[in-house]
């Protein structure tokens, strides 16, 4: 069902969309089955909506290992986008930071490194002596630097997550725990930060301090459109990771816990990635003309409404292709409008609930008409011409 405040939407508007959308699937190919995993628990996240596509057990409390460092670098990343730390600025690595067990770039108690160093050092190979570092740098201590991390995580409305450590060493038995949906979540978040999703996406970075190049760990980040992510693996936790992709200007994020090897890990995500983009489909592009919108004032009396960006969705079966969607023109347009000018929004609901709103852009640009011209479409207007 569709409908329309402000302007008189497109007559057959209804009909023309389903159409559309069936057609679409048909050129697509017909859509695969959700794939059999062995992993613990996983999800298939939808980036741009915020909700999740295919999912087991993601809501079942884990051990998650190193993608922890998640929080880690997003706590970081946003005092240094508010100042409070440079990425030149100095740190010294205390005996403790340089005694945490597992992965780790051999810093020693005494050691300076900057602010950008140990955050790249943290994303890329899950250096836990400099997390330690980073961490105590800010917060004082480990311990304190937890606080900020749950903090953060209550902020975000992650329920099912808890931090007892900046590295993930610690499981669920120490309190240590998060979900596949509470991690997709958080990556989301952490990507909306340009000097984080640029640490992330980074294929190797220069250690200065220690004379050497690091290589980034994420398995998948030769694949199209992958963006990165962060790796993990601890005895309780098993392998897991997590994965942010775009492709076709769709972003996804795929979460995998509790994969009895790393090779079973990356096959995993790279199945969950591959069937969730060939599953990828187009409701909406952005050539449909959903409204035309009245410019009273303009050179041409009406121009046409589409989507800023198509609206797509990856596709599991019918049921995800029924919407309703009600165009909102925004009051009192005036030329000049430009092409791309936002014009108002689509709303788009599925069954009683509000799923989205897509911005609505002018297709076609109209310059502010003369006052004879603008005359002549107000009496258009008066007597129905053109409506």
């Amino acid at each position: 069902m569709h409908r329309s405040r402000m302007v008189r939407p497109l007559a057959m508007f209804t009909i023309l969309t389903f159409v559309f959308l069936f057609a679409t699937w048909s050129r697509a190919g017909a859509l695969e089955s959700p794939p059999d995993l062995s992993s613990i628990a996983y999800a298939v996240y939808d980036a741009d909506y915020g909700y999740l596509i295919l999912e087991k057990n993601a809501h079942q409390r884990r051990s998650i290992a190193s993608i922890t460092k998640v929080m880690t670098l997003l706590i970081a990343v946003e005092l240094v986008e508010e100042g409070q730390l440079a990425l030149d600025g100095k740190v010294t690595a205390s005996a403790r930071a340089a005694s945490r067990d597992g992965t780790q770039i051999n810093l020693k108690a005494g050691d300076t490194f900057t602010i950008e160093e140990l955050l790249y050092a943290t994303a890329l190979v899950s250096a836990n002596d400099a997390a330690v570092a980073l961490a105590e740098h800010v917060a004082g201590s480990e311990e304190d630097f937890t606080r900020l991390m749950n903090a953060k995580a209550q902020e975000l409305g992650l329920g099912d997550t808890h931090y007892v450590d900046c590295t993930g060493l610690l499981s669920i038995f120490s309190n240590n725990y998060s979900t596949a949906y509470d991690q997709a979540r958080l990556l989301q978040v952490a990507l909306g930060h340009r000097l984080l999703a640029s640490i992330l996406a980074t294929p190797d970075y220069v250690l200065q301090s220690q004379g050497r190049k690091i290589t980034n760990s994420h398995p998948l980040l030769d694949l199209e459109g992958v963006e990165g992510g962060k790796t993990g693996a601890t005895t309780p936790a098993g392998h897991t990771l997590i994965t942010s992709c775009v492709r076709h200007g769709k972003r996804l994020i795929l979460v995998v816990l509790g994969a009895r090897s790393r090779e079973v890990r990356n096959d995993e995500n790279k199945t969950l990635l591959e069937w969730a983009f060939g599953n990828l489909r187009t409701l909406i592009s952005t050539e449909e003309v959903l409204a035309r919108v009245t410019v009273p004032d303009g050179v041409d009396h009406q121009i046409n409404a589409v989507l800023a960006k198509e609206f797509s969705l990856v596709v599991t079966d019918e049921g995800d292709l029924q919407f309703a969607t009600e165009t909102v023109i925004s009051p009192d347009i005036r030329a000049p409008v430009d092409r791309g000018d936002r014009v108002g929004e689509l709303v788009v609901s599925r069954g009683d609930q509000e799923f989205t709103r897509l911005e609505l852009v002018a297709q076609q640009s109209t310059g502010l008409a003369t006052w004879l011209r603008r005359i002549f479409n107000g009496l258009g207007r008066i007597f129905g011409r053109g409506e």
